[in-house]
């Protein structure tokens, strides 16, 4: 039976009644790679229930949660100690903000991304999609228009819409193995009205590490028309395989006068709960005075005690966990694509260059979007995000988080696998 056939009868009938009682295909060969390195223990299988989890709250039980882009390991021993000895002071009145703040992003940023940040071009930034957001409502107005590289993460498009901006996509070029910028289609989208371009860079779904020639084209391009570029950059510290991110406003001249950067320690350091917990880098002095201000205006300027803590703990404790935690997902990674090419499923991963998202390519499967989410939700048990969410381009695709315990991935490719 040819495989689109068999998975729309799967779709139809369920895996379950197609198998014989008992059954159970073994996959899984060539995920059995050394699991923990470095003393840290990213196998521990931790109880996230009564502690008011997304993550787990929408998946529902006896699912396989891995769709929102948080982890399920512990966060980096450092942040925990730092914040535990701050409580510990009793203490949790009105904090100015240290410059010990801005000393551990600069730090960090120099020694992570090769690039020497001035401190006058850091500001604190209320969480990375609030502080987008907000920099919509300062360099824009009602009816002006905000371009958008899809397949993209769905909260630049949900927000600017809801602030009455219109969203205009620009959909990038896909060969089938590799995303690219559709330059041409940009300089035709740029009218009098375009205001702003938003970048995720690394790129969230399909986890692409930006190169600098086409930051320094689009920052070219953008200059030119008098487009601000919105650079976020959230996945940044979780760059994989030996590669380097490198911040849009790095690139060129043009770059940092017409861009803003936004990112934090919250995706790194698993603290999603923290949402307050990002900063701002702002090159050009009018652009910063700009949307600094708007800031304070709203009262969005001042950071909380676990925000600056936290962040300078993560930016500062040198305890060796990130790289040990990347070292693991990357085993993660590398088990995902060896199971797929293993396993002739009609599922085809894109290796991510950086963050704990995989996008994986269904269109092979030859079903509807709908049915596609309920092969994976209803009939194999997990739960991940659609890809359609993600815009145009985003059809046939779905996103799956890998940043769980080797031993919960190989369950759920496994139930995938005799499901398919």
């Amino acid at each position: 039976m040819k495989r689109r056939s068999f998975i729309k009868g799967v779709a139809a009938a369920g895996a379950a009644s197609l198998l014989p009682a008992g059954t159970a295909v073994s996959l899984l060969q060539g995920c059995e790679k050394p699991h923990s390195a470095a003393g840290w223990d990213f196998d521990e299988l931790i109880d996230r229930s009564g502690t008011w989890s997304i993550k787990y709250g929408r998946a529902g039980e006896g699912s396989y949660a891995m769709w929102i882009a948080d982890m399920d390991f512990r966060t980096d021993p450092a942040v925990s100690n730092a914040l535990r000895e701050r409580l510990e002071r009793d203490v949790l009145g009105y904090t100015s903000t240290p410059d010990g703040f801005f000393d551990a992003i600069r730090g960090w940023v120099a020694r992570q991304h090769q690039w020497e940040v001035p401190r006058e071009w850091i500001g604190y930034a209320p969480g990375v999609i609030t502080a987008i957001n907000q920099a919509y409502l300062a360099f824009s107005r009602p009816g002006d228009r905000i371009i958008v590289q899809p397949p993209v993460y769905d909260h630049f498009r949900l927000y600017a819409e809801r602030l009455g901006r219109e969203v205009v996509d620009n959909p990038m070029l896909f060969d089938g193995g590799r995303y690219r910028m559709d330059f041409d289609g940009l300089e035709r989208l740029i009218d009098g009205k375009t205001r702003l371009l938003v970048l995720c860079n690394p790129h969230n779904p399909c986890g692409i590490l930006w190169d600098r020639q086409t930051l320094a084209r689009l920052a070219e391009i953008c200059e030119r028309r008098g487009i601000i570029v919105i650079s976020d950059e959230i996945h940044a510290d979780l760059a994989l395989y030996g590669r380097t991110h490198i911040p849009f406003c790095s690139v060129s001249d043009a770059a940092a006068r017409i861009g803003l950067i936004f990112s934090g320690p919250t995706k790194a350091f698993n603290l999603a709960g923290l949402s307050g917990t990002a900063y701002c880098i702002i090159p050009d002095e009018q652009k910063r005075a700009k949307y600094l201000g708007a800031l304070s205006a709203a009262k969005l300027s001042e950071p909380s005690i676990p925000t600056i803590v936290a962040t300078i703990a993560a930016y500062t404790s040198g305890s060796g966990w990130l790289p040990a935690l990347k070292d693991y997902l990357k085993g993660n990674i590398d088990c995902i694509m060896e199971f797929f090419a293993r396993n002739d499923l009609g599922i085809r991963p894109i290796r991510p260059e950086a963050s704990f998202l995989v996008w994986l390519d269904c269109r092979t499967l030859g079903l509807p979007q709908d049915q596609i989410m309920a092969l994976f939700r209803d009939k194999a048990g997990v739960y991940l995000s659609n890809g359609a969410s993600y815009g145009t381009g985003g059809e046939g695709f779905v996103r799956l988080n890998i940043g769980c315990p080797r031993s919960v991935l190989t369950s759920a490719l496994e139930s995938i696998g005799n499901t398919l």
